[in-house]
C-alpha cells in the first residue's frame, strides 16, 4: 500500500503492506527506526546457535575447542548485519550480558560461584562481541569510503 492508502497490485494480486520483515537474515522495520528489536533477535539467534552446539559447550571438552566453536558459529550469528546498527549503550549492554551468560555456560559456572566477568573472559578468551561489532562497522565504513563509482551505498551515505 502506498503512503496515501492506495493498494499496490502486481499481476492483479494486491501486495501485502507490512511494517517489519526479514530480508537476507536481517530485520527491517518501516516505522520503528530503533534497532533494539533487531539486536534482540540477533541475541536470540546467537542463543539458538549456542544451543545447537550444547554438547560441546556443556561437555568435558577443552576450553580451546569451545572458544573455536563459539567464535566460528555463535559470534557470527549474533553479529550478522552489525554494520548497520546504531549501537546505544543499552544495546551494547544487552549484547555483553548475553555473551557473559554464554561464557559462564561454557565454563559450567553460575553467578553463585562469585566469579567476575573479567575472570570468566580470561578463562574463555572468546572474541568480545562489542569489539567484533565495532570492527565490522569500521570495515564496512572503510569499504564504502573506497568506493569510487556511483553505487547506491555511496549515494545513500552522501
Amino acid at each position: 500500500m502506498m503512503e496515501d492508502g492506495t493498494p499496490i497490485y502486481v499481476n492483479n494480486t494486491q501486495i501485502e503492506n507490512v511494517e517489519s520483515y526479514i530480508y537476507l537474515g536481517q530485520r527491517y522495520c518501516t516505522r520503528d527506526k530503533n534497532q533494539d528489536k533487531e539486536i534482540q533477535r540477533r541475541i536470540t539467534v546467537g542463543w539458538t546457535a549456542f544451543a545447537q552446539h550444547r554438547d560441546i559447550f556443556k561437555g568435558n571438552i577443552g576450553t580451546r575447542l569451545k572458544r573455536q566453536v563459539y567464535n566460528s558459529c555463535v559470534l557470527p550469528a549474533m553479529t550478522y548485519g552489525a554494520e548497520t546498527w546504531a549501537l546505544t549503550t543499552q544495546a551494547k549492554n544487552k549484547l555483553a550480558v548475553a555473551q557473559a551468560k554464554m561464557e559462564r555456560c561454557m565454563l559450567n559456572i553460575t553467578y553463585r560461584d562469585r566469579k567476575t566477568n573479567i575472570w570468566v573472559r580470561e578463562k574463555t578468551k572468546v572474541t568480545d562481541v562489542i569489539g567484533k561489532v565495532s570492527r565490522r562497522k569500521w570495515t564496512w565504513a572503510g569499504h564504502v569510503s573506497r568506493i569510487r563509482d556511483n553505487r547506491w551505498t555511496l549515494r545513500i551515505i552522501t
